[in-house]
């Protein structure tokens, strides 16, 4: 969801990855039907693992799990880490998907003040 967000945001000009600690994720139709109620469709995203790629190649590492403490040093020391700690929706239904979604969005609007400031 928040890859979709953040490249809903067309003046935002980042370019925007969505990778797992533990390998590649779906999406979940919950997800999916959230996001359609904003106008975003997720349909040609995927979540990558984070073995594919370089982390010298990023200046922003966005952490939603509160996972932070598992992510590997080098990404830990890329210029802004953060770890939103979003509480994971995948086996809930629509509405904590939509907590989410609502909780990502707000972060969201800080994380582009922050870099685009």
């Amino acid at each position: 969801m928040a890859h979709g967000l953040l490249e809903a945001r067309e003046s935002s000009g980042l370019e925007v990855f969505s990778a797992g600690l533990d390998g590649a994720g779906g999406l979940a139709e919950e997800a999916i039907t959230v996001m359609e109620e904003q106008g975003i469709d997720l349909l040609g995203q995927s979540s990558n693992s984070l073995r594919e790629y370089l982390p010298e190649l990023f200046s922003a590492v966005i952490v939603l799990c509160g996972c932070l403490p598992e992510l590997p040093p080098d990404w830990q020391q890329r210029p802004l880490v953060e770890d939103w700690d979003i509480p994971d929706p995948t086996a809930g239904d629509l509405d904590s998907h939509r907590r989410a979604r609502d909780l990502i969005t707000g972060r969201i609007d800080v994380l582009l003040q922050q870099l685009t400031g």
